[in-house]
């Protein structure tokens, strides 16, 4: 028995733990009621368990919500560019408690995406998402540049929990890993996919929420995004970024803030669990 590995491993989760009572303090922050376990390829310690999911009648009843609410009140028209960053352009989800119907798919010949109402059953057709979702642009994003992808999730974070990747074009898999947000050793990188917790209490961020990193600016502490489904208004740099998000090195560990670079309060924001990567970068810092 190696005690001192194990012994580390105790410490560990005492850490785990004490981060979960403080963070239960937070009305904002929903608990799982599962029990709490270490994933492999974790950078960190802290990461909240996975919340329950919803109910099959409660799905039910949030998706025919979602239906109804992209009928008025848009804050910028379904299907308008937002923006458009590494070939990937970002699309107006109405407003984000909307939900549309329809799937796009990447064709892996020539990259070209599809919208359908159901699966057109073509082997060169892969399944990217539901269309204007942050997941949906995360995945196309992912497929168009690394030609990668992650597997099927109900909510956008659920994404950090996710433990394998796939190649589109091998179907081959890959380990994932993840940094916990705040006691993180490696930064976020170029390509790394930002997650935030849910809040069931609120249905703008029922799902939590999922952004694409960049770029990054160590130096100066600034992480910028691409993202669809985040406020559905015009990218603040529509031929680069969607957002830039402030990053703090404190003593050798990094925490993201969902807040902007010239502000110090975000009161639409959420909080972010963690970035997720292919295990393959974990060790470039």
């Amino acid at each position: 028995m190696n005690i001192k590995h194990n012994y580390s491993i105790f410490l560990y989760i005492i850490m785990i733990l004490t981060s979960v009572q403080a963070l239960a303090k937070d009305d904002s922050v929903q608990l799982a009621s599962t029990v709490l376990e270490i994933i492999p390829n974790t950078d960190g310690y802290g990461l909240l368990p996975k919340h329950q999911p919803l109910s099959k009648e409660e799905s039910q009843k949030v998706f025919k919500q979602g239906l109804l609410s992209c009928q008025s009140d848009c804050v910028t028209a379904a299907g308008k560019i937002l923006g458009q960053v590494d070939d990937v352009k970002a699309f107006s989800n109405c407003k984000s408690t909307c939900i549309q119907p329809e799937y796009s798919f990447l064709n892996l010949k020539n990259k070209d995406v599809s919208i359908h109402k159901t699966n057109p059953n073509d082997q060169n057709q892969h399944y990217i998402g539901l269309i204007y979702q942050c997941v949906e642009y995360a995945r196309r994003w992912w497929m168009k540049n690394q030609g990668i992808t992650f597997g099927d999730i109900d909510s956008a974070y659920e994404i950090i929990y996710l433990t394998d990747g796939k190649d589109i074009y091998t179907n081959s898999h890959f380990p994932l890993a993840r940094s916990v947000n705040g006691s993180a050793r490696r930064a976020p990188q170029r390509g790394d996919l930002i997650i935030y917790y849910p809040n069931m209490d609120d249905p703008k961020w029922r799902y939590g929420h999922v952004a694409v990193v960049v770029d990054v600016n160590l130096e100066k502490g600034i992480v910028s995004v691409a993202e669809q489904n985040y406020n559905n208004q015009p990218w603040n740099n529509p031929d680069k970024f969607a957002r830039q998000i402030r990053l703090f090195n404190i003593g050798g560990r990094y925490r993201l803030l969902d807040v902007g670079m010239t502000d110090n309060k975000n009161i639409n924001g959420g909080l972010i669990s963690g970035w997720i990567y292919p295990a393959s970068k974990k060790l470039h810092y």
